[in-house]
């Protein structure tokens, strides 16, 4: 599903926002795109930015001309991006763009944009310079920002951007829609969890670090019912590959989901989780307290940002939940 099939689908008053921006070549000089965790911003924001530069629109960006292939290989001049889902966005990283924004543009197209993916990933002083820069805009510059917490950024940023929220999707429907693009079932139905959109969930599915994750995770909850197993796959199975906290809080938010899908089965006998309601039910046997579990994996998911023994904490984690 390409990225304006899924906006005209999943997405209709966004779709219809930038439809009619494009139709009219008409844009405001700042965009927030505004979503809940796992919705596709930054493919979003660079599809915005594509079809705004794209001579050949009709009315989004034709994806075949030798402009669009050139901004697909990041060889186009006046589009910069940030990623602040890869680093912290500095001060430094906007006086970047400052700059080169400033020069006279190596492009013919006279649109310079610039999208900042996740600004709520900024220090204080970075979004100073940012706020400047909104107030100062050059002529023909355009900012896409994304968020996935608006509450998270400095109003007066806020009150000079036009904001497009985009919707949290039915997760039913998403588990659907995953499956119709050939995701297995399983993985549609955990990944739905962390993702709004079914083409992010499909590539997901196919990740290695994923996979091994949830093979690891199934394998302990494959014999909780057995003490001694369970010991033996947490000691040689689980600990020796959490190495950083990246792979812990993964590991602890997929075990949360298990322990919350769960408690909602033992209640009312529904799960999201349909491919494994026999784990779910082993959890309901085994597990004590499945509140006081969600507790403590959310405390212990916490602990990790001051913890430095990741290990003993996962250990610990573990032991107070099965009682091992």
């Amino acid at each position: 599903m390409k990225i304006d099939e899924y906006l005209e689908k999943n997405q209709p008053i966004p779709y219809k926002i930038f439809k009619n921006s494009l139709e009219r070549n008409s844009f405001f000089h700042a965009y927030l795109l505004n979503g809940a965790l796992g919705t596709p911003l930054l493919e979003i924001a660079k599809f915005l930015a594509k079809s705004m530069i794209c001579k050949n629109r009709h009315p989004f960006a034709c994806n075949i001309c030798s402009t669009c292939n050139r901004i697909d290989n990041n060889h186009y001049g006046n589009l910069i991006i940030i990623d602040g889902k890869l680093n912290t966005i500095k001060k430094d990283d906007i006086n970047n763009i400052i700059d080169i924004f400033s020069n006279t543009s190596s492009e013919r197209n006279e649109y310079k944009i610039y999208i900042i993916n996740l600004i709520e990933n900024m220090t204080v002083d970075a979004s100073n310079a940012l706020l400047k820069f909104l107030e100062e805009p050059p002529e023909n510059t355009y900012a896409i920002l994304t968020t996935e917490n608006k509450f998270k950024i400095l109003p007066t940023i806020l009150s000079r951007t036009e904001i497009i929220n985009f919707s949290l999707l039915n997760q039913n429907q998403l588990i659907s829609d995953s499956i119709s693009l050939g995701t297995k079932d399983d993985d549609a139905e955990i990944l739905s969890f962390f993702y709004n959109d079914p083409i992010t969930i499909k590539e997901k599915s196919l990740d290695d670090n994923y996979l091994e994750s949830k093979s690891d995770i199934l394998t302990l909850l494959n014999c909780i019912n057995d003490k001694e197993s369970l010991k033996f796959t947490i000691e040689s199975n689980i600990l020796p590959k959490l190495t950083s906290k990246e792979e812990a809080r993964f590991f602890f938010d997929i075990f949360t989901i298990f322990i919350k899908e769960a408690l909602k089965y033992k209640i009312n006998k529904t799960t999201l989780l349909t491919s494994y309601v026999n784990i779910l039910n082993s959890l309901i046997k085994e597990v004590n307290n499945l509140d006081d579990a969600i507790l403590i994996l959310m405390n212990s998911r916490n602990e990790l940002n001051y913890n430095l023994n990741i290990n003993l904490l996962v250990l610990h984690t573990l032991c107070k939940i099965f009682g091992v």
